[in-house]
């Protein structure tokens, strides 16, 4: 069924068609009925017939007088007496004596009564064919013995052609004056059918246009719906051209950002609920770490007797207690430090120039100041790590000591995944190879940590950023999560995938070109700040 909207189009597109051509048909019949009246009068077909006249009366006129020159040619007195001696040379000086007087002249000879020729001249170039009409003139030489001269004329072809054109122009003139009528008749029977057609051909097309409009409103209009209904996933197919392909993609470029933003605060949320979750396990597991670890030193302290078995006994108990009690430590500071992790301050910065300094410290980028844990730090003797800076500044706005962080944790998960594949060292050879860098990414800037590793199974690629979520015996599932929340504080993403180069993992960090002076800050933005500071009054 057709709505409303179309039909007005098809309407619109329907008069503007029609009143033009309806407007041109009455015209064009005025203006042939005038016209044939004007041409079509029997002064221009008698004025015709006059000039071909004229033409013909010319055309004689010049024949005429090569034939008189002719004449006059035979009545010179040199060459009748050299035609009557019939001597070569003195028929010769009598040619080259006459050719000159006549300009017209293509050629001259002398026969005799068998048709041998005694002598002839000519203009020294070939008669032209396609302006030049030739003509031959014969005439007997008096008292020449029987002689005869031979005369070849050239004229203007133009004026043949003007009377065979001019004859042409009469005949055709003469049938349209007898045939007026018939004349625009034609014409009006094609307006008429170009009329019909017209009507035809722009009701179709439009329908045709008004329904492609129509459908895409519509399609949008279900889209709006569908996220009205709280599903993001919807896109609107981009097709066209005009002002609703853009339309289109504004709106899919707004679902995307939309969509990424709330995967953000729901990242974000999450990781403020672990947080939560991971300081008042970091509370209830450091609390009574102590007074166990006490006991145990004070049960061994105490112990004064001989019992060799109870004393063994009593040393492997202290040595499994403070072994696993310095294990819980280590896992309490893991939550403590996630739980109090601080909210990314960001400053306009040159990527170049900090991935240079990284490289630079590698050795110490772990170290948190006052932190004094070895653990963070990325020992890389057995592993080449080669850092390949780029030739562009690509400015962007970091907290160099967060950001710092981030390299740390994917640099050291990829010297940790190389050993752990690779556990024999090799001599004098590295066990494999990481390579940091950084390059354009869309509007934004991507930094890569390639190795060739294991890789990540393309199932946990999602999975990997998630809290507590490890592949490792000793692993806590913090790293990654850690690195991902403060990529997103940089209003960046991470993924996880397989390098081409390298065929092991690689971790791409996209983010977003420092803005120019001056620009706002956008509403995703400050969803997933305001997210980001709500989460850290939840760990507070």
């Amino acid at each position: 069924m057709l709505g409303k909207t179309e039909r007005r189009v098809a309407l619109v597109i329907l008069l503007t068609a029609l009143l033009p051509l309806a407007s041109a048909m009455v015209l064009a019949y005025s203006l042939l009925d005038y016209a044939s009246s004007v041409w079509l009068r029997p002064e221009v077909d008698q004025e015709l017939e006059r000039g071909i006249e004229l033409y013909k009366d010319y055309v004689r006129t010049v024949k005429d007088d090569m034939k008189h020159q002719t004449d006059a040619m035979t009545a010179d007195d040199a060459l009748r007496a050299a035609a009557r001696g019939r001597m070569s040379s003195a028929c010769s000086e009598a040619l080259d004596a006459l050719f000159p007087r006549y300009p017209q002249l293509v050629s001259l000879s002398i026969e005799d009564e068998t048709g041998h020729a005694l002598a002839a001249r000519d203009r020294g170039r070939a008669l032209d064919e396609v302006a030049e009409r030739k003509l031959d003139v014969r005439r007997p030489i008096p008292d020449g013995a029987g002689s005869v001269l031979v005369a070849t004329f050239a004229f203007d072809r133009r004026y043949e052609q003007r009377l065979e054109r001019a004859g042409a122009i009469h005949e055709a003139y003469s049938k349209l004056a007898n045939e007026r009528t018939r004349v625009y008749q034609p014409y009006l029977e094609a307006f008429a059918l170009l009329l019909g057609i017209t009507v035809i051909a722009t009701v179709a097309l439009g329908f045709w246009l008004a329904r492609g409009i129509t459908r895409r409103i519509s399609r949008l209009a279900d889209a709006i719906d569908e996220v009205a209904g709280g599903n993001l996933d919807v896109r609107v197919p981009v097709t066209g051209s005009d002002e609703l392909t853009e339309l289109a993609r504004v709106f899919n470029r707004m679902l995307g950002e939309m969509q990424q933003s709330r995967a953000r605060i729901e990242y974000l949320q999450r990781i403020g609920a672990w947080q939560e979750m991971a300081q008042r396990l970091a509370h209830e597991i450091k609390n009574p770490l102590t007074p166990i670890q006490l006991a145990v030193q004070q049960c061994h302290r105490k112990y004064e007797g001989n019992d060799r078995a109870f004393r063994t006994l009593l040393d492997t108990t202290l040595e499994v207690v403070e072994e696993e009690v310095g294990t819980l430590r280590r896992l309490v500071g893991n939550f403590s430090s996630f739980a109090r992790l601080p909210h990314a301050e960001l400053r306009a910065e040159s990527l170049r120039d900090f991935l240079r300094e990284c490289s630079e410290q590698l050795g110490h980028l772990g170290a948190e100041p006052g932190d004094g844990s070895a653990d963070d730090l990325v020992n890389t003797h057995d592993v080449d790590v080669r850092w390949e800076l780029p030739e562009q500044p690509f400015p962007v706005e970091i907290d160099r000591q967060m950001l710092r962080r981030v390299l740390v944790n994917l640099v050291r998960n990829a010297v940790e995944a190389i050993r752990g594949a690779r556990p024999d060292a090799l001599d004098g050879l590295p066990r494999g190879h990481v390579v940091v860098g950084a390059r354009a990414e869309g509007n934004g800037v991507a930094i890569v940590v390639a190795d060739d590793g294991p890789g990540v199974p393309e199932a946990s690629r999602e999975r990997v950023f998630d809290p507590y979520f490890t592949s490792k015996l000793d692993g806590t599932g913090l790293g990654l999560a850690i690195v991902k929340k403060i990529v997103i504080e940089h209003n960046g993403s991470i993924a996880a995938g397989r390098s081409e180069r390298l065929g092991g993992a690689e971790f791409v960090v996209v983010l977003p070109p420092s803005p120019r002076p001056g620009a706002g800050v956008g509403a995703p933005d400050g969803e997933v700040r305001e997210s980001a500071a709500h989460a850290r009054r939840q760990s507070a």
